[in-house]
């Protein structure tokens, strides 16, 4: 008895220490298996977030896009990080904006009522003339826009500015629109084989006029043919087309004028001006209404505008043309303009903008002229006008295409009419501008207050020139990029 009793202690303690080993065993076991399959769940979250949020993303079309793509979609391609080498935050941004139907083609959103005629539709056979104002060339310079795209009350990329061109109509149907500014109109500059060809002594391009030459001018009515654009003969540089051009106001029109003009000269060459809108300039007088005859002309004109044609010209045929600027930039010209420069003295605002706001330094200065611009509103004067306006505004509210180009390359094409050194108006000469406070006025001088009244006072042309490929980088951080772009 005693002997089985020793046996089966034995034999129970040997098999408690079995199940003792044998439960750190199990235990070593299941947490090594724990541990690894949190490992895996870990590397999967980190390796495929976008997998995940992509498909709770199709679960819930109501549910917010993530932070990374809105922020990518706010930012400009140029200012991505340069360590950021991967193309991952592009693909949700894509989809973003698909879902939200940001993508704006010719100064459009997609329309669900195609039945509407527009120049934007209008068959076309691209050109390959070799011209500057030809924007089918792939290298061109120059992006087409369409005001009427732009500010169509339904499917416009301008649409919420569209009160704007009714406040205008309104102005000029009463006769206070602009009173006492400048006239509003363009010239038409009909060239059939004009050339310039260099003065070496004096470093400039001249006129190039044969002996032979007919003394009677080309007409508008003339069909140009043959070898239309651009192109080069013995040495001189020489062109056959018809172009006009809107004077966008501080946007390099003065210096434009003075080249037409230089052109105009030519005994192959002839100037037509639509002068359609001259203000009034007598107190209490009211803008009288266009002429009945300026204003068939001008739009009859302006019927015959097109893109730039594959092999000619034909009778009045024409290719509009205009430049615009950074309107950081050009508010800056804008207010030296207004307030009393060559050619504005008589505007009535300017004394009234000098005293209230001239005094301190430039930057105070700049910061209560936006102030009072955005208070007033840009009515107030005609260089304070969004360039989307003035454009509009210069062709009647019709349809029509128009070649346009960033202020940038106004050199280039003042280098086309054999003028790439004038420079009509300069702000910073002694003594262009009234005070040397507007003088020594600089895009240095904005602080980011000042620089977000400006932008959101032009926010149309921001947007605008966004669609057309025109960066404007001051405005990035208060006018977020809320659109994709096709041109």
């Amino acid at each position: 008895m005693g002997t089985g009793t020793a046996y089966l202690s034995k034999k129970h303690a040997f098999f408690s220490v079995f199940c003792f080993v044998l439960i750190i065993v199990l235990n070593v076991y299941i947490s090594g298996n724990t541990d690894e399959e949190s490992g895996i769940k870990t590397t999967n979250s980190r390796n495929q977030p976008s997998e995940l949020k992509k498909s709770n993303y199709e679960d819930d079309d109501d549910r917010a896009a993530p932070p990374k793509p809105v922020e990518s979609n706010d930012r400009d391609d140029g200012d991505e990080d340069d360590d950021s080498d991967s193309e991952e935050p592009a693909k949700p941004e894509k989809k973003a904006v698909e879902k939200t139907g940001k993508l704006s083609k010719l100064q459009l959103f997609e329309c669900k009522d195609n039945s509407k005629s527009r120049e934007s539709d209008r068959p076309h056979k691209k050109s390959d003339v070799n011209s500057l104002f030809n924007c089918d060339k792939e290298d061109s310079l120059c992006h087409y826009y369409y005001p009427a795209n732009f500010f169509d009350e339904n499917c416009g990329l301008g649409k919420s500015y569209v009160h704007c061109i009714d406040d205008a109509k309104q102005m000029m149907a009463n006769g206070t629109l602009w009173n006492f500014m400048p006239s509003v109109g363009f010239p038409t500059l009909t060239v059939n084989d004009v050339c310039l060809r260099l003065d070496t002594e004096k470093e400039i391009f001249v006129l190039a006029e044969d002996s032979d030459m007919p003394s009677s001018r080309v007409s508008g009515k003339n069909i140009l043919e043959g070898k239309i654009g651009s192109y080069e003969e013995d040495g001189k540089k020489c062109s056959k087309e018809r172009l006009s051009f809107l004077h966008v106001h501080k946007a390099g029109g003065s210096s434009l004028h003075q080249a037409f003009n230089f052109f105009g000269r030519s005994k192959s060459a002839t100037i037509e001006r639509h002068k359609f809108f001259d203000p009034s300039r007598t107190p209490g007088r009211p803008s009288p209404p266009i002429p009945k005859a300026m204003l068939t002309f001008t739009l009859d004109a302006l019927g015959n505008a097109t893109k730039y044609p594959d092999q000619r010209f034909e009778a009045n045929q024409h290719v509009i043309f205009a430049a615009v600027r950074d309107p950081t930039e050009r508010f800056i010209s804008s207010i030296g303009q207004a307030l009393g420069a060559s050619g504005s003295g008589g505007n009535r605002i300017g004394p009234v903008l000098k005293q209230t706001c001239i005094h301190g330094s430039s930057a105070d200065a700049l910061k209560c002229l936006a102030k009072y611009v955005r208070d007033h509103g840009f009515w107030i004067e005609l260089h304070f006008t969004p360039q989307v306006i003035d454009i509009s505004f210069t062709t009647m509210w019709q349809d029509v295409p128009i070649a346009m180009f960033s202020f940038k390359n106004l050199p280039t094409i003042l280098d086309h009419f054999g003028r790439a050194n004038v420079h009509v108006r300069d702000g910073s000469k002694e003594k262009y501008r009234s005070d040397p406070i507007l003088t020594n006025m600089s895009v240095n001088d904005y602080d980011d207050e000042t620089l977000e009244i400006v932008c959101k006072i032009y926010e149309m042309d921001v947007v605008m020139q966004r669609s057309l490929g025109m960066e404007v980088p001051r405005c990035d951080k208060f006018l977020p990029r809320s659109y994709d772009f096709e041109y």
